[in-house]
């Protein structure tokens, strides 16, 4: 399960790296968020969740993580995206630069919750 619990890790840092590059070339080009883009994010609103499970997983198998804090990058994890994207709406005018600038924080989130979870 930690294998699986890592391995999540790597794949959201990676996703919401390219979830980020996506959301900052559609505004630089001035457009807004396309359904694809919309879906894309809702996939990485998936993967948090599943990682989230898998951690509840291991809490209950007793692995425990190094700091306590990890709990909150798991809570942001799974709470920012759909506030962003409920605050935002559709086809406002900077939707993709703030979805973009989510997905960077959502990166920066995930790369501290892999710095603050190993034992």
């Amino acid at each position: 399960m930690i294998a699986m619990h890592e391995l999540l890790t790597r794949v959201i840092i990676l996703y919401m790296l390219i979830c980020a590059g996506w959301g900052f070339y559609n505004a630089f080009v001035h457009r807004p968020a396309s359904d694809s883009y919309r879906t894309t994010l809702l996939i990485a609103e998936g993967l948090f969740v599943v990682q989230a499970l898998v951690g509840l997983e291991l809490l209950g198998e007793g692995r425990h993580p190094a700091q306590l804090v990890h709990f909150l990058y798991g809570f942001l994890g799974i709470a920012v995206l759909p506030s962003v994207i409920g605050y935002v709406g559709r086809g406002k005018k900077h939707e993709s630069l703030w979805l973009g600038l989510t997905s960077l924080f959502l990166f920066g989130v995930a790369v501290r919750a892999m710095m603050t979870g190993s034992v």
